[in-house]
């Protein structure tokens, strides 16, 4: 019996050590998180590929795409008419790859995450849509195989990306990255317990980059020397990880904020949140991604509801996460 409607899921994703050190060679360390992106693919019958985008930051957007146009409703709103084109380029790439016609397609994207704060909100667009589509069409893709398509959506749309996202969205756990060299799982029985905030962010991870390249031009053995301490950070934080030693996790993820803080990647409010994190116990807090506002990070076993209240009283929106250890899931309704 023909597959009619597939349900995909994959995590959000946010990055604990190593963020813009990685985008130099440098290696780096994300996590799946049990909060993320719902994408269902199904057969409308129609002539027409339709893209819903669902209880995102505004309610009810329709897109019809027609050839290489997209028509409907107006999107106001840049993160979401990207986080669209995410879902586009993944049913391309899968079509061109393996075949599939994308006219009398239907897709719904849902989110339980906030959009560009992030969180890898588009990596889990394009690994949920990859794997939905590829499951409608009866193509077995394993998980590595979602990763690499998810990561040839983002370098699509976005111009450049490092393959974390797509890779932890995909395979879940803990990833370890090192661009060009290896992508690995790390192994963590114990729990990571995690308090995310976020706020609204002033500049796009890809102008906080160019920001920083900037730098990198004008003093290169100055940010050099910090792309290396961040690099060798991430190789402490893997044996810590490996220890389940959340004191000297909280302190690399501290020294790695103040690496941050030198990059210029981070801002007064996204900071005040991260040191009242501390301030109400955890043992360590760091923003988490691009930087320039968006989601910090806080370590806090034990004080997960207390550090909630203390981000929320500086400004920030709190979400309680766990590690996802799944990865990409897929459900098929014949």
């Amino acid at each position: 019996m023909s597959v009619l409607k597939v349900t995909a899921t994959a995590p959000g994703v946010v990055k604990l050590f190593g963020e813009h050190a990685v985008v130099y060679g440098k290696p780096a360390i994300a996590m799946a998180i049990n909060k993320g992106i719902r994408v269902t693919v199904e057969e409308s019958g129609g002539n027409s590929l339709m893209i819903f985008a669902k209880d995102l930051e505004v309610k009810g957007i329709a897109i019809r795409v027609t050839g290489d146009s997209i028509e409907g409703s107006v999107i106001n709103d840049s993160q979401l008419s990207k986080l669209v084109s995410y879902a586009l380029t993944a049913l391309r790439i899968i079509s061109g790859k393996y075949g599939g016609d994308l006219r009398g397609i239907r897709v719904i994207i849902e989110s339980q995450l906030p959009i560009g704060a992030g969180l890898a909100t588009s990596a889990a667009v394009s690994v949920a849509t990859a794997a939905a589509y590829a499951r409608l069409i009866n193509v077995k893709l394993s998980k590595e195989d979602i990763a690499k398509v998810g990561h040839s959506v983002e370098l699509t749309v976005q111009g450049a990306a490092s393959p974390m996202d797509t890779a932890a969205s995909s395979i879940g756990g803990v990833m370890y990255i090192k661009p060009g060299v290896e992508i690995k799982r790390l192994s963590t029985s114990f729990k990571i317990p995690l308090v995310v905030g976020y706020i609204e962010r002033e500049l796009t991870t890809g102008e906080l980059v160019r920001r920083v390249k900037v730098l990198y031009n004008k003093y290169p053995k100055v940010i050099d020397d910090i792309m290396n301490s961040i690099g060798a950070i991430v190789d402490e934080a893997v044996t810590a990880l490996g220890k389940g030693d959340y004191v000297t996790l909280g302190e690399l993820m501290n020294i790695n904020q103040g690496l941050l803080e030198a990059l210029g990647v981070s801002n007064h409010r996204l900071s005040n949140i991260i040191y009242m994190a501390r301030r109400a116990g955890a043992l360590g807090a760091k923003l988490s991604g691009g930087g320039g506002g968006g989601a910090m990070i806080a370590l806090a076993p034990g004080v997960e509801d207390k550090v909630a209240v203390a981000v929320e009283l500086a400004g920030g929106e709190v979400i309680l996460i766990d590690v996802d250890y799944e990865g990409v899931h897929v459900e098929d309704y014949s």
